[in-house]
């Protein structure tokens, strides 16, 4: 007999806990400081989802996970570093998708989207954040700016449907 150390109900459950938890937690108004990372954001394994604030409605943007949600936050504000900003660049403003940065003019326009409509939420998960942002990213794919390769567990997680 194969033992599973949770059923395909347990794991369920989880993953809809992980996402209302996520959903439900405070949207943090993003900002581009060192000082704002040290006072707001604990370094921690977890998952998070990123916003853009339309008047008092929050719309889901990206879904990411990460060993340190400090480092990361610092990480997604360099297009070099992250793949929500490259593909904000590219999706929103048209810059030339690059593993490098934008030219001045695009940057400029994300760096203001940044500071003006940027919003984070987030959750510590210390394991299984690979399966919970796997599940959220494919259940919300048609809205969010992830790319194609976070589909790490598509087949698996469809299966849970």
């Amino acid at each position: 007999m194969i033992k599973h150390l949770l059923t395909d109900t347990e794991l369920r459950g989880a993953l809809f806990a992980a996402e209302k938890e996520l959903n439900e937690f405070n949207k943090i108004k993003f900002v581009r400081t060192k000082d704002w990372r040290n006072e707001f954001i604990l370094d921690f394994p977890g998952v998070y989802a990123l916003y853009e604030r339309i008047g008092d409605d929050y719309v889901l943007l990206y879904i990411g996970e990460t060993g340190s949600l400090k480092e990361r936050m610092s990480d997604i504000c360099r297009t070099v570093n992250h793949t929500f900003r490259r593909q904000l660049g590219q999706k929103r403003f048209n810059g030339n998708k690059s593993k490098k940065k934008f030219d001045v003019e695009i940057e400029s326009m994300l760096d203001n989207f940044f500071d003006d409509k940027l919003y984070l939420s987030f959750i510590k998960v210390n394991f299984g954040r690979t399966e919970i942002e796997s599940y959220l990213v494919t259940k919300h794919q048609d809205i969010l700016l992830n790319s194609e390769t976070k589909r790490k567990l598509k087949m698996e997680l469809d299966r849970l449907e």
